[in-house]
Protein backbone atom coordinates (compact mmCIF):
# COMPACT_ATOMS: atom_id res chain seq x y z
CA UNK A 1 0.00 0.00 0.00
CA UNK A 2 2.31 2.79 1.05
CA UNK A 3 4.56 1.69 -2.38
CA UNK A 4 1.52 2.88 -3.96
CA UNK A 5 1.35 5.76 -2.28
CA UNK A 6 5.10 6.97 -3.20
CA UNK A 7 3.88 6.71 -6.41
CA UNK A 8 1.14 8.49 -5.86
CA UNK A 9 2.89 11.84 -4.02
CA UNK A 10 5.98 11.23 -7.15
CA UNK A 11 3.16 11.77 -9.88
CA UNK A 12 1.10 14.42 -7.74
CA UNK A 13 4.11 16.80 -6.91
CA UNK A 14 4.96 16.31 -10.74
CA UNK A 15 1.62 17.24 -11.58
CA UNK A 16 1.66 19.98 -9.38
CA UNK A 17 5.29 21.43 -10.58
CA UNK A 18 4.24 20.60 -14.72
CA UNK A 19 1.66 23.71 -13.94
CA UNK A 20 3.78 26.08 -12.38
CA UNK A 21 6.67 25.54 -14.82
CA UNK A 22 4.00 26.15 -17.32
CA UNK A 23 2.36 29.31 -15.91
CA UNK A 24 4.98 31.41 -14.78
CA UNK A 25 8.26 32.78 -16.61
CA UNK A 26 11.71 31.78 -16.20
CA UNK A 27 12.99 33.59 -13.11
CA UNK A 28 16.85 35.97 -13.78
CA UNK A 29 19.00 33.04 -13.31
CA UNK A 30 16.63 30.70 -15.30
CA UNK A 31 17.20 33.07 -18.15
CA UNK A 32 20.86 33.46 -17.81
CA UNK A 33 21.49 29.94 -17.90
CA UNK A 34 19.46 29.48 -21.11
CA UNK A 35 20.99 32.37 -22.71
CA UNK A 36 24.44 31.71 -22.11
CA UNK A 37 23.83 27.40 -22.56
CA UNK A 38 23.95 28.81 -26.27
CA UNK A 39 26.62 28.03 -27.44
CA UNK A 40 27.71 25.02 -25.40
CA UNK A 41 30.68 25.19 -23.80
CA UNK A 42 32.61 22.92 -21.51
CA UNK A 43 31.85 24.36 -18.52
CA UNK A 44 30.82 27.85 -17.42
CA UNK A 45 31.96 30.85 -15.15
CA UNK A 46 29.36 30.20 -12.77
CA UNK A 47 28.52 26.61 -12.40
CA UNK A 48 29.92 23.18 -13.94
CA UNK A 49 28.18 22.56 -16.70
CA UNK A 50 25.15 19.83 -16.72
CA UNK A 51 22.16 22.29 -16.37
CA UNK A 52 23.53 24.45 -18.72
CA UNK A 53 23.54 21.76 -21.33
CA UNK A 54 20.13 20.20 -20.13
CA UNK A 55 18.39 23.69 -20.95
CA UNK A 56 20.82 24.51 -24.03
CA UNK A 57 19.96 20.54 -25.19
CA UNK A 58 16.06 21.75 -24.71
CA UNK A 59 16.66 24.43 -26.63
CA UNK A 60 17.68 22.77 -29.66
CA UNK A 61 15.38 19.52 -29.72
CA UNK A 62 12.82 22.02 -29.20
CA UNK A 63 13.51 25.56 -31.06
CA UNK A 64 12.28 26.99 -27.89
CA UNK A 65 12.94 29.12 -24.68
CA UNK A 66 9.56 28.80 -23.16
CA UNK A 67 9.60 27.99 -20.02
CA UNK A 68 7.62 24.82 -19.62
CA UNK A 69 10.05 23.84 -22.41
CA UNK A 70 13.76 24.19 -20.65
CA UNK A 71 12.17 23.07 -17.21
CA UNK A 72 10.65 19.74 -18.35
CA UNK A 73 13.96 18.01 -17.25
CA UNK A 74 14.53 19.63 -14.63
CA UNK A 75 10.87 18.83 -13.47
CA UNK A 76 11.65 15.19 -14.16
CA UNK A 77 15.22 15.23 -12.11
CA UNK A 78 13.32 16.18 -9.19
CA UNK A 79 10.64 13.22 -9.58
CA UNK A 80 13.58 10.69 -9.93
CA UNK A 81 14.67 12.61 -7.13
CA UNK A 82 11.77 12.53 -4.66
CA UNK A 83 11.34 8.39 -5.75
CA UNK A 84 14.91 7.98 -4.70
CA UNK A 85 14.64 9.55 -1.30
CA UNK A 86 11.53 7.47 -0.85
CA UNK A 87 12.97 4.61 -1.95
CA UNK A 88 16.29 5.45 0.85
CA UNK A 89 13.46 5.18 3.32
CA UNK A 90 11.87 3.01 2.56
CA UNK A 91 15.01 0.63 2.63
CA UNK A 92 16.09 1.93 6.09
CA UNK A 93 13.02 2.58 7.64
CA UNK A 94 10.29 0.83 6.30
CA UNK A 95 7.78 1.47 3.54
CA UNK A 96 5.80 3.92 5.45
CA UNK A 97 8.10 5.68 6.21
CA UNK A 98 10.04 6.12 3.31
CA UNK A 99 6.78 7.66 1.86
CA UNK A 100 6.25 10.13 4.75
CA UNK A 101 10.13 11.37 4.06
CA UNK A 102 8.77 12.02 0.14
CA UNK A 103 6.10 13.43 1.27
CA UNK A 104 7.96 15.93 3.81
CA UNK A 105 10.37 16.69 0.67
CA UNK A 106 7.77 17.78 -0.98
CA UNK A 107 6.10 20.03 1.06
CA UNK A 108 9.73 22.23 2.01
CA UNK A 109 9.94 25.62 -0.01
CA UNK A 110 13.24 25.27 -1.74
CA UNK A 111 13.50 21.75 -2.20
CA UNK A 112 10.20 20.91 -3.14
CA UNK A 113 9.06 23.75 -5.66
CA UNK A 114 12.47 25.99 -6.78
CA UNK A 115 14.95 22.83 -6.69
CA UNK A 116 11.89 20.53 -8.29
CA UNK A 117 10.87 23.28 -11.26
CA UNK A 118 13.38 26.06 -12.23
CA UNK A 119 16.46 25.55 -14.44
CA UNK A 120 19.22 25.20 -11.64
CA UNK A 121 22.03 23.38 -11.02
CA UNK A 122 20.35 21.55 -8.13
CA UNK A 123 18.10 19.70 -9.70
CA UNK A 124 20.40 17.28 -11.28
CA UNK A 125 22.56 17.51 -7.99
CA UNK A 126 20.17 16.20 -5.74
CA UNK A 127 19.06 13.62 -8.50
CA UNK A 128 22.58 12.67 -8.90
CA UNK A 129 22.85 12.48 -5.24
CA UNK A 130 20.06 10.87 -4.35
CA UNK A 131 20.56 8.02 -6.75
CA UNK A 132 24.07 7.72 -5.21
CA UNK A 133 23.06 6.96 -1.78
CA UNK A 134 20.61 4.56 -3.13
CA UNK A 135 23.31 2.48 -4.99
CA UNK A 136 25.62 2.91 -1.65
CA UNK A 137 22.69 1.63 1.16
CA UNK A 138 22.53 -1.96 0.37
CA UNK A 139 26.21 -2.03 0.53
CA UNK A 140 26.49 -0.37 3.68
CA UNK A 141 23.33 -1.34 5.69
CA UNK A 142 24.39 -4.66 5.47
CA UNK A 143 23.53 -7.56 7.68
CA UNK A 144 25.38 -9.53 10.51
CA UNK A 145 26.74 -11.67 7.64
CA UNK A 146 27.42 -9.90 4.55
CA UNK A 147 28.84 -12.51 2.61
CA UNK A 148 25.33 -13.40 1.82
CA UNK A 149 24.28 -10.03 1.58
CA UNK A 150 23.05 -10.47 -2.67
CA UNK A 151 23.78 -6.81 -3.16
CA UNK A 152 27.91 -7.62 -2.40
CA UNK A 153 28.17 -9.94 -5.37
CA UNK A 154 28.93 -7.35 -7.26
CA UNK A 155 30.04 -4.60 -5.42
CA UNK A 156 32.71 -3.35 -7.42
CA UNK A 157 30.07 -2.71 -9.80
CA UNK A 158 27.77 -0.99 -7.60
CA UNK A 159 30.23 0.87 -6.92
CA UNK A 160 31.54 1.90 -10.46
CA UNK A 161 27.95 3.36 -10.80
CA UNK A 162 28.09 5.11 -7.60
CA UNK A 163 31.15 6.42 -9.28
CA UNK A 164 29.28 7.74 -12.27
CA UNK A 165 26.53 9.55 -10.60
CA UNK A 166 29.04 11.20 -8.27
CA UNK A 167 30.31 12.37 -11.22
CA UNK A 168 27.11 13.60 -12.80
CA UNK A 169 26.54 15.78 -9.38
CA UNK A 170 30.50 17.01 -9.66
CA UNK A 171 29.06 18.34 -13.34
CA UNK A 172 26.12 20.00 -11.74
CA UNK A 173 27.20 22.22 -8.51
CA UNK A 174 30.53 22.22 -6.99
CA UNK A 175 28.20 21.31 -3.61
CA UNK A 176 29.18 17.57 -4.96
CA UNK A 177 32.47 17.88 -3.36
CA UNK A 178 30.89 17.72 0.24
CA UNK A 179 28.27 15.05 -0.60
CA UNK A 180 31.72 13.14 -0.96
CA UNK A 181 33.04 14.06 2.53
CA UNK A 182 30.13 12.97 4.31
CA UNK A 183 30.30 9.64 2.24
CA UNK A 184 33.66 8.97 3.47
CA UNK A 185 33.09 10.57 7.16
CA UNK A 186 30.66 7.50 6.78
CA UNK A 187 32.87 5.01 5.78
CA UNK A 188 35.56 6.16 8.29
CA UNK A 189 33.46 5.97 11.45
CA UNK A 190 31.26 2.34 10.98
CA UNK A 191 32.69 -0.90 11.06
CA UNK A 192 30.91 -1.62 7.42
CA UNK A 193 32.09 1.20 5.97
CA UNK A 194 35.89 0.80 7.16
CA UNK A 195 35.05 -3.04 5.53
CA UNK A 196 34.69 -1.42 2.00
CA UNK A 197 37.31 1.12 2.01
CA UNK A 198 39.60 -2.44 2.57
CA UNK A 199 37.93 -3.40 -1.29
CA UNK A 200 38.70 -1.65 -4.56
CA UNK A 201 34.96 -0.55 -4.70
CA UNK A 202 35.05 3.31 -3.11
CA UNK A 203 38.91 4.00 -4.67
CA UNK A 204 37.32 2.88 -8.27
CA UNK A 205 33.66 4.82 -7.53
CA UNK A 206 36.28 8.07 -6.73
CA UNK A 207 38.58 7.67 -9.93
CA UNK A 208 35.38 7.63 -11.93
CA UNK A 209 33.53 10.34 -10.12
CA UNK A 210 36.99 12.78 -10.72
CA UNK A 211 37.23 11.27 -14.74
CA UNK A 212 33.91 12.98 -15.05
CA UNK A 213 35.15 16.29 -13.70
CA UNK A 214 37.76 16.89 -16.81
CA UNK A 215 35.74 19.07 -18.47
CA UNK A 216 35.43 21.71 -15.74
CA UNK A 217 38.77 21.30 -14.93
CA UNK A 218 39.73 21.49 -18.79
CA UNK A 219 37.30 24.94 -19.23
CA UNK A 220 39.30 26.21 -16.07
CA UNK A 221 42.69 26.05 -16.79
CA UNK A 222 41.53 27.45 -20.28
CA UNK A 223 39.97 30.56 -18.39
CA UNK A 224 42.05 31.28 -15.23
CA UNK A 225 40.55 29.19 -12.92
CA UNK A 226 37.82 31.69 -13.13
CA UNK A 227 35.28 29.60 -11.48
CA UNK A 228 36.81 28.58 -8.86
CA UNK A 229 37.71 32.06 -8.21
CA UNK A 230 34.17 32.97 -8.40
CA UNK A 231 33.06 30.60 -6.22
CA UNK A 232 35.19 30.34 -3.80
CA UNK A 233 35.53 34.34 -3.14
CA UNK A 234 31.73 34.01 -2.27
CA UNK A 235 31.94 32.09 0.25
CA UNK A 236 35.07 33.62 1.37
CA UNK A 237 34.95 35.09 5.69
CA UNK A 238 36.65 37.84 6.73
CA UNK A 239 38.66 38.84 9.24
CA UNK A 240 35.85 39.93 11.91
CA UNK A 241 34.01 36.98 13.16
CA UNK A 242 30.39 38.12 13.66
CA UNK A 243 26.71 36.53 15.17
CA UNK A 244 24.78 38.15 12.88
CA UNK A 245 25.71 36.87 10.01
CA UNK A 246 25.39 33.20 11.23
CA UNK A 247 21.66 34.17 13.17
CA UNK A 248 20.43 35.71 9.66
CA UNK A 249 21.51 32.84 7.23
CA UNK A 250 19.92 30.04 9.72
CA UNK A 251 16.68 32.33 9.84
CA UNK A 252 16.77 32.24 6.41
CA UNK A 253 17.28 28.68 6.15
CA UNK A 254 14.17 28.15 8.21
CA UNK A 255 12.21 30.29 5.62
CA UNK A 256 13.64 29.09 2.56
CA UNK A 257 12.06 25.59 4.19
CA UNK A 258 9.43 26.71 5.06
CA UNK A 259 9.39 27.23 8.80
CA UNK A 260 6.83 24.75 9.59
CA UNK A 261 9.11 22.14 8.13
CA UNK A 262 12.54 23.44 8.95
CA UNK A 263 11.62 22.39 13.05
CA UNK A 264 10.79 18.61 12.01
CA UNK A 265 13.59 18.62 9.70
CA UNK A 266 15.71 20.16 12.56
CA UNK A 267 14.76 17.55 15.16
CA UNK A 268 15.16 14.62 13.11
CA UNK A 269 18.64 15.42 11.65
CA UNK A 270 19.60 16.58 15.74
CA UNK A 271 18.45 13.48 16.83
CA UNK A 272 20.22 11.67 14.35
CA UNK A 273 22.98 13.21 15.13
CA UNK A 274 22.61 12.59 19.09
CA UNK A 275 22.11 8.40 18.15
CA UNK A 276 25.54 8.81 16.39
CA UNK A 277 26.75 5.51 14.72
CA UNK A 278 24.35 3.57 17.28
CA UNK A 279 21.99 3.10 14.29
CA UNK A 280 23.70 3.19 11.33
CA UNK A 281 21.33 4.00 9.30
CA UNK A 282 20.21 7.25 10.96
CA UNK A 283 24.05 8.10 10.50
CA UNK A 284 24.18 7.31 7.00
CA UNK A 285 22.05 10.20 6.54
CA UNK A 286 23.13 12.50 9.38
CA UNK A 287 26.56 12.05 7.48
CA UNK A 288 25.46 13.22 4.11
CA UNK A 289 23.16 16.14 5.45
CA UNK A 290 25.65 17.33 7.83
CA UNK A 291 29.06 18.55 5.57
CA UNK A 292 27.01 20.42 3.31
CA UNK A 293 24.98 22.17 6.25
CA UNK A 294 27.57 22.52 8.56
CA UNK A 295 29.90 24.02 6.35
CA UNK A 296 28.05 26.29 4.87
CA UNK A 297 26.40 27.70 8.11
CA UNK A 298 29.84 27.89 9.74
CA UNK A 299 31.40 29.78 7.18
CA UNK A 300 29.00 32.81 8.09
CA UNK A 301 30.38 33.27 11.77
CA UNK A 302 33.76 34.00 9.80
CA UNK A 303 31.70 37.37 8.64
CA UNK A 304 30.87 35.49 5.12
CA UNK A 305 27.14 36.47 4.47
CA UNK A 306 26.71 33.26 2.20
CA UNK A 307 23.16 32.41 0.84
CA UNK A 308 20.50 30.15 2.57
CA UNK A 309 19.80 28.08 0.45
CA UNK A 310 23.37 27.22 -0.15
CA UNK A 311 22.57 24.36 2.71
CA UNK A 312 18.84 22.99 0.78
CA UNK A 313 21.15 20.01 -0.80
CA UNK A 314 22.08 19.21 2.77
CA UNK A 315 18.52 18.92 4.19
CA UNK A 316 17.64 16.41 1.16
CA UNK A 317 18.87 14.03 3.35
CA UNK A 318 17.28 14.77 6.50
CA UNK A 319 13.65 13.90 4.89
CA UNK A 320 14.64 10.20 5.27
CA UNK A 321 15.05 11.16 8.71
CA UNK A 322 11.80 13.33 9.20
CA UNK A 323 10.25 10.11 7.13
CA UNK A 324 11.27 7.45 10.26
CA UNK A 325 10.36 10.35 13.30
CA UNK A 326 6.62 10.35 11.48
CA UNK A 327 6.36 7.19 11.04
CA UNK A 328 7.61 6.25 14.93
CA UNK A 329 5.31 8.69 15.90
CA UNK A 330 1.91 7.40 14.33
CA UNK A 331 3.12 3.57 15.41
CA UNK A 332 3.11 5.02 19.05
CA UNK A 333 -0.14 6.96 18.31
CA UNK A 334 0.89 10.36 18.92
CA UNK A 335 -1.57 12.50 17.51
CA UNK A 336 0.56 15.54 15.90
CA UNK A 337 1.15 14.16 12.77
CA UNK A 338 -2.14 13.56 12.08
CA UNK A 339 -2.65 17.31 11.77
CA UNK A 340 0.97 18.20 10.74
CA UNK A 341 0.77 16.34 7.59
CA UNK A 342 -2.42 17.76 6.13
CA UNK A 343 -1.86 21.33 7.14
CA UNK A 344 1.78 21.16 5.67
CA UNK A 345 0.75 20.03 2.36
CA UNK A 346 -2.55 22.16 2.30
CA UNK A 347 -0.54 25.13 3.29
CA UNK A 348 2.40 24.82 0.14
CA UNK A 349 -0.38 23.82 -1.82
CA UNK A 350 -1.98 26.94 -0.83
CA UNK A 351 1.32 28.99 -1.42
CA UNK A 352 2.19 27.87 -4.37
CA UNK A 353 -1.07 28.49 -5.86
CA UNK A 354 -1.59 31.96 -4.77
CA UNK A 355 2.52 33.34 -5.76
CA UNK A 356 2.06 31.14 -9.28
CA UNK A 357 -0.71 32.50 -9.79
CA UNK A 358 0.27 36.10 -8.75
CA UNK A 359 4.07 35.87 -11.17
CA UNK A 360 1.47 34.80 -13.72
CA UNK A 361 -1.17 37.50 -13.73
CA UNK A 362 0.11 39.96 -10.80
CA UNK A 363 -3.60 39.92 -9.31
CA UNK A 364 -2.00 40.76 -6.09
CA UNK A 365 -0.14 43.61 -7.12
CA UNK A 366 -3.46 46.28 -6.13
CA UNK A 367 -3.71 44.46 -2.54
CA UNK A 368 -0.30 44.53 -1.65
CA UNK A 369 2.50 47.29 -1.80
CA UNK A 370 5.60 45.40 -2.15
CA UNK A 371 4.17 43.56 -4.96
CA UNK A 372 3.17 46.68 -6.91
CA UNK A 373 4.54 47.13 -10.51
CA UNK A 374 7.65 47.96 -11.11
CA UNK A 375 9.19 46.80 -8.18
CA UNK A 376 7.45 43.97 -7.36
CA UNK A 377 10.12 41.44 -6.82
CA UNK A 378 7.88 38.50 -9.06
CA UNK A 379 8.45 40.43 -12.27
CA UNK A 380 11.76 39.06 -11.93
CA UNK A 381 9.69 35.71 -13.62
CA UNK A 382 8.19 38.05 -16.29
CA UNK A 383 8.94 36.93 -19.26
CA UNK A 384 10.49 39.91 -21.87
CA UNK A 385 8.87 38.02 -25.08
CA UNK A 386 6.54 40.81 -26.43
CA UNK A 387 9.96 42.71 -26.79
CA UNK A 388 11.20 41.12 -30.09
CA UNK A 389 7.47 41.90 -32.01
CA UNK A 390 7.88 45.93 -30.43
CA UNK A 391 10.99 45.95 -32.14
CA UNK A 392 10.07 44.60 -35.47
CA UNK A 393 7.10 46.99 -35.37
CA UNK A 394 9.40 50.07 -35.09
CA UNK A 395 12.08 47.91 -37.82
CA UNK A 396 14.80 47.85 -35.14
CA UNK A 397 17.26 45.06 -36.45
CA UNK A 398 18.73 43.33 -33.36
CA UNK A 399 20.86 40.85 -35.78
CA UNK A 400 23.96 42.68 -35.23
CA UNK A 401 23.37 42.33 -31.41
CA UNK A 402 22.10 43.47 -28.35
CA UNK A 403 23.89 44.86 -25.27
CA UNK A 404 22.72 45.48 -21.35
CA UNK A 405 24.19 46.91 -18.43
CA UNK A 406 23.74 43.71 -16.04
CA UNK A 407 23.92 40.15 -16.60
CA UNK A 408 20.01 39.71 -15.20
CA UNK A 409 18.94 41.49 -17.95
CA UNK A 410 21.16 40.04 -20.50
CA UNK A 411 19.40 36.62 -19.79
CA UNK A 412 16.40 37.87 -20.02
CA UNK A 413 17.25 39.21 -23.10
CA UNK A 414 18.35 36.18 -24.53
CA UNK A 415 15.51 34.75 -23.72
CA UNK A 416 13.44 37.07 -25.45
CA UNK A 417 15.13 37.65 -28.53
CA UNK A 418 16.60 34.20 -29.24
CA UNK A 419 18.96 32.16 -30.34
CA UNK A 420 20.43 34.06 -33.19
CA UNK A 421 20.76 37.56 -31.52
CA UNK A 422 24.21 37.89 -29.95
CA UNK A 423 23.61 39.14 -26.35
CA UNK A 424 26.69 40.85 -24.38
CA UNK A 425 27.11 42.70 -21.41
CA UNK A 426 28.56 46.63 -20.90
CA UNK A 427 29.28 45.98 -17.19
CA UNK A 428 32.10 44.61 -14.61
CA UNK A 429 30.15 41.36 -13.83
CA UNK A 430 29.16 39.71 -17.11
CA UNK A 431 29.19 36.55 -16.02
CA UNK A 432 30.05 33.69 -18.91
CA UNK A 433 28.53 36.69 -20.85
CA UNK A 434 32.41 37.81 -21.35
CA UNK A 435 33.75 34.05 -22.77
CA UNK A 436 30.40 34.01 -25.79
CA UNK A 437 31.91 36.12 -28.49
CA UNK A 438 34.71 37.06 -30.15
CA UNK A 439 35.97 40.82 -29.97
CA UNK A 440 34.99 41.32 -34.13
CA UNK A 441 31.02 40.76 -32.59
CA UNK A 442 30.12 43.74 -31.88
CA UNK A 443 26.58 45.09 -30.54
CA UNK A 444 24.62 48.22 -32.05
CA UNK A 445 22.19 48.02 -29.99
CA UNK A 446 21.52 48.93 -26.10
CA UNK A 447 18.39 47.35 -24.60
CA UNK A 448 18.00 48.25 -20.33
CA UNK A 449 15.38 47.78 -18.07
CA UNK A 450 14.28 51.37 -16.48
CA UNK A 451 14.81 50.79 -12.81
CA UNK A 452 14.66 54.51 -11.18
CA UNK A 453 13.20 53.49 -8.37
CA UNK A 454 17.07 51.62 -7.48
CA UNK A 455 19.63 53.74 -5.75
CA UNK A 456 22.17 55.19 -7.84
CA UNK A 457 20.21 54.53 -11.35
CA UNK A 458 21.70 55.86 -14.22
CA UNK A 459 20.12 55.93 -17.95
CA UNK A 460 22.06 53.80 -20.41
CA UNK A 461 23.01 57.47 -22.06
CA UNK A 462 24.51 58.24 -19.18
CA UNK A 463 26.19 55.35 -17.93
CA UNK A 464 27.48 53.79 -20.91
CA UNK A 465 29.01 57.02 -22.65
CA UNK A 466 32.45 56.39 -21.19
CA UNK A 467 32.20 52.99 -22.72
CA UNK A 468 30.66 52.74 -26.06
CA UNK A 469 30.39 56.67 -27.10
CA UNK A 470 27.11 58.77 -27.09
CA UNK A 471 23.87 56.59 -27.62
CA UNK A 472 20.82 57.31 -29.79
CA UNK A 473 17.69 56.93 -28.01
CA UNK A 474 15.03 55.18 -30.08
CA UNK A 475 12.10 55.65 -27.16
CA UNK A 476 11.07 53.05 -24.54
CA UNK A 477 8.72 49.89 -24.96
CA UNK A 478 6.58 49.01 -22.08
CA UNK A 479 5.91 45.72 -21.27
CA UNK A 480 2.30 44.58 -19.92
CA UNK A 481 1.28 41.86 -18.04
CA UNK A 482 -2.39 41.37 -17.81
CA UNK A 483 -2.92 44.53 -19.77
CA UNK A 484 -1.28 46.40 -16.78
CA UNK A 485 2.24 47.65 -17.27
CA UNK A 486 5.06 45.82 -15.98
CA UNK A 487 8.45 46.84 -17.38
CA UNK A 488 9.79 49.50 -19.26
CA UNK A 489 12.65 48.58 -21.36
CA UNK A 490 14.66 51.96 -23.01
CA UNK A 491 16.04 51.12 -26.48
CA UNK A 492 18.93 52.93 -27.68
CA UNK A 493 21.42 53.04 -30.95
CA UNK A 494 25.47 53.35 -31.10
CA UNK A 495 25.72 56.83 -32.56
CA UNK A 496 30.02 56.21 -33.32
CA UNK A 497 30.62 54.49 -36.43
CA UNK A 498 31.20 50.92 -35.11
CA UNK A 499 35.34 50.93 -35.61
CA UNK A 500 35.32 54.14 -33.19
CA UNK A 501 32.53 52.60 -30.80
CA UNK A 502 34.71 49.59 -30.62
CA UNK A 503 37.98 52.07 -29.82
CA UNK A 504 35.85 53.67 -26.98
CA UNK A 505 34.93 50.69 -25.25
CA UNK A 506 36.83 49.52 -22.32
CA UNK A 507 35.07 47.02 -21.46
CA UNK A 508 36.35 42.83 -21.30
CA UNK A 509 32.60 41.65 -22.05
CA UNK A 510 33.19 42.24 -25.48
CA UNK A 511 36.41 40.26 -25.26
CA UNK A 512 36.81 36.14 -25.73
Amino acid sequence: MWNRRLWLIVSASTVVRLMVAAATGLGVDESYAVTVARPLSWSYFDHPPLHFWMAGGMTWLTGDTRALAVRLPFVLAFSVTLWAIGRLGQHAFGARAGALGALSLVCTGVLGLTTGTWVLPDGPLVMCASLAALMLAPLLFNTANPTRDPATTNSWLRWGVVGVLLGGALLSKYHAVLYGAGILLFLLTTESGRRQLRTSGPWLAAAIALLCTVPVLWWNAEHGWVSFTFQGARAATTAAWSIAPFVENVVGQALWLLPWMAVPFAVALGRAIASGRTDVRQWFFACLALVPVCVFTVITLGGARGLPHWQAPGWLFAAPLVGRMLDRAITRDVRWPRWWLPMAAGTWLTLVLILGSHVATGWLSPHIAVLSAPADPTLDAFDWRALRDSLSVRGIDIRDGVTTRSWIQAGKLGVALGATTPIMCACDDAHHLLFRYPATVFPRLVVEHVQPWKRGWQPASVALTGQLGPLDSLGTITLARSGQPAVSLAVYRLALPETQAQAASGSRSFRR
